[in-house]
């Protein structure tokens, strides 16, 4: 991997109203911009969800009805596979000369109590799978409402634990603090948090719900996982601000737990990066920053590859 190619470890490419077909074409700029592979996430609590029209949050309004969120999922992915990208099921398929998506799930919503849906996600090629959005869901409490589960539930564990065992990446973007304690005493493979920022209190809007504390990213770091930088929320700084705080990640935890997570083309990342052609800019900003080119690489790829592989040696 050179330190131009980028593996963006968490968007919903070619999806920006999260309905109707993937638009083909924000998939073929992964090449113009350097990016070896996109992690492309359906989001399993999507018929719940909606924007508080007060707040503009993000909440669920509704509870499911029973395979729901399954059946969402479910059509998500398949928009994904009538697309006609290459989907990347191994560490070995991504090629930074071939570009390929790589398939996730955002929330376990989908799961309904029933383990054996994470062995169907896993055969037809999911490899990241995130515990929860923004519903509360049977597996764990989330940063963005009231607790309700004191953190990780025991069938949380449970679905961890599986996810291990079948060579899926564990992100815990969305979790709340409680749930990380928890899910990092479970694990026994590196997780992810593949969209998040520090805490930044006293800077505009350092505070954020969905940022993290060091604990937090320190956690994460711990099991040898990666906590990938966010652009969404960063109205003011832009894409300098996506650089900026994954320079505050790397000074908190060490340039080995940190990557990109742009969460494109969601909020600012709408016209920031509402494709793939802005992301060859990102190792050189962090070059121009003072980065190595061994640095940037381990930034913009390499560690996240590593947590892939970590994975899938247990498949």
């Amino acid at each position: 991997m050179t330190p131009a190619c980028i593996i963006d470890m968490h968007t919903h490419a070619g999806r920006p109203g999260r309905s109707g077909p993937v638009d083909r074409s924000v998939l073929d700029t992964m090449r113009a911009g350097n990016v070896g592979a996109a992690v492309v996430a359906a989001v399993a609590d999507l018929p719940v969800i909606r924007r508080n029209p007060t707040t503009r949050a993000l909440e669920a309004v509704r509870e499911p009805e029973p395979g729901e969120c399954l059946a969402s999922t479910r059509e998500q992915l398949g928009l994904y596979d009538a697309a006609g990208v290459r989907i990347a099921r191994e560490p070995e398929e991504i090629d930074p000369d071939d570009p390929s998506i790589v398939l996730a799930v955002e929330g376990c919503d989908f799961l309904e109590g029933d383990l054996d849906r994470l062995d169907e996600m896993a055969e037809r090629g999911v490899r990241s799978i995130q515990l929860a959005h923004y519903r509360v869901n049977d597996t764990a409490d989330i940063q963005t409402a009231p607790p309700v589960h004191g953190g990780l539930t025991r069938f949380g564990a449970a679905a961890v634990r599986r996810m291990n065992t079948l060579g899926v990446m564990v992100d815990v973007a969305h979790c709340s603090e409680d749930a990380v304690k928890g899910i990092v005493a479970v694990t026994d493979r590196p997780l992810l948090c593949t969209h998040a920022n520090l805490l930044e209190p006293g800077a505009p809007g350092g505070e954020h719900p969905r940022f993290i504390s060091l604990d937090y990213a320190r956690m994460v770091a711990g099991t040898g996982g990666v906590t990938g930088a966010w652009i969404t929320v960063l109205y003011q700084e832009k894409f300098d601000g996506l650089i900026r705080h994954a320079l505050r990640l790397i000074d908190a935890v060490g340039v080995d737990h940190v990557g990109i997570g742009s969460d494109m083309p969601s909020g600012v990342a709408q016209t920031e990066m509402p494709d793939f052609t802005r992301h060859k800019d990102i190792a050189g900003a962090l070059l121009a920053r003072g980065l190595s080119a061994e640095d940037v690489a381990k930034v913009c790829a390499g560690n996240w590859l590593r947590v892939f592989r970590a994975a899938r040696a247990r498949a």
